[in-house]
């Protein structure tokens, strides 16, 4: 069945516009994020050369704007069911997370390793996040077969009310 029969232009309309509009966000995030970092980068050079202090914000930056693109782009591709959006935008948030936390820990702490907790904590709730994620999404699989959801139920009895007000009108 084709994915336009199931929605009316109008619709459609309204979700491509939502998708340009997130993808404008994203192109503006990262622009100020160059820019921004590149003028931090200018003045760490000409206030402290000695001492790079502008790799702090940058990679603190970068964990945010790593979480805006993968918003982006699992809501573009139409990833879901929400527990696996939120599982895929985790990983990238962790990586950042963990490059930031070791960098600081080389920086500050080289001989003492503390950035290898938060590693093990955060993923050992990952790995948690994805077996309870597989579980359920089994489950609901299995389910989705035998029954519609509760709000499918009411999309469909929407649209028969909208159907019905719309024959109303034409007579």
């Amino acid at each position: 069945m084709d994915v336009s029969s199931k929605f009316s232009e109008e619709s459609l309309r309204k979700i491509a516009e939502e998708k340009i509009n997130y993808r404008i966000s994203v192109k503006i995030h990262v622009t100020a994020f160059l820019l921004v970092n590149a003028l931090l980068f200018f003045i760490n050079i000409l206030t402290l050369p000695d001492k790079l202090w502008v790799i702090y914000p940058f990679f603190g930056w970068l964990i945010g704007l790593n979480i805006h693109t993968m918003t982006y782009i699992l809501y573009a591709r139409g990833v879901y069911p929400m527990a696996k959006r939120a599982f895929i935008v985790n990983l990238p948030a962790y990586h950042s997370t963990m490059l930031l936390l070791i960098i600081i820990n080389i920086l500050t702490l080289s001989s003492y390793i503390w950035a290898f907790y938060p590693a093990i904590t955060w993923g050992f709730a990952l790995v948690a996040h994805l077996i309870i994620f597989l579980l359920y999404f089994q489950q609901s699989k299995i389910k989705e077969v035998e029954r519609k959801s509760k709000k499918e139920r009411a999309i469909e009895k929407e649209l028969q009310k909208m159907k019905i007000r719309l024959e109303k009108q034409k007579k």
